[in-house]
């Protein structure tokens, strides 16, 4: 019942915003999964890029008031992603004195990417991850059959060790902790 309660939700919540990505998808990417949202900017003149900005959270904010809801600032936050030729430079963006904050990194779709966009915190949380499912295997060896091993290693091990790897495999850090 859960299930169909979350699912009629996450359901209800696309057909409500289903306009979003129509409006600000001339100066954004809007990526919408599930009940996540996120605007994607690219700009190489930083003039351009912030007034990009600016006028997308204006036209986000009038869409909000037009549909009675208003933006959680409390989780609500941005990620400037430079390579380390650019300079991150801290934006100011925000509506009627509430700001969003600024971030070092963001999950997104489960997977952690940082302002320089290497995949070190993904790959530290993917790290203790592991460690804690070899502490299960480890335990469960004495107690458990051959199989029983292998279906545990394939749901608490594997699954995590190959979620994303496509995305993250070839980082240089991956291989310092494994």
């Amino acid at each position: 019942m859960e299930y169909h309660r979350a699912l009629f939700w996450d359901l209800y919540f696309l057909l409500y915003i289903n306009d979003l990505p129509k409006i600000i998808n001339k100066i954004s990417t809007p990526i919408i999964v599930a009940d996540d949202t996120s605007i994607l900017f690219t700009h190489s003149n930083q003039i351009d890029f912030t007034e990009n900005i600016n006028m997308a959270f204006e036209t986000l904010n009038k869409w909000l008031r037009a549909n009675e809801l208003s933006l959680n600032f409390n989780k609500t936050n941005y990620v400037h992603f430079a390579t380390k030729r650019n300079m991150i430079i801290n934006f100011k963006i925000g509506f009627k004195n509430n700001f969003i904050a600024s971030s070092a990194s963001t999950k997104f779709l489960g997977m952690t990417r940082n302002n320089n966009l290497n995949c070190n915190d993904h790959v530290d949380s993917i790290a203790k991850k592991l460690s804690k499912a070899c502490y299960m295997l480890r335990n469960a060896k004495t107690c458990t059959s051959a199989s029983s091993l292998i279906m545990i290693y394939y749901a608490f091990f594997h699954s995590i060790m190959s979620y994303g790897i496509i995305f993250w495999g070839n980082s240089s850090h991956s291989y310092s902790n494994f």
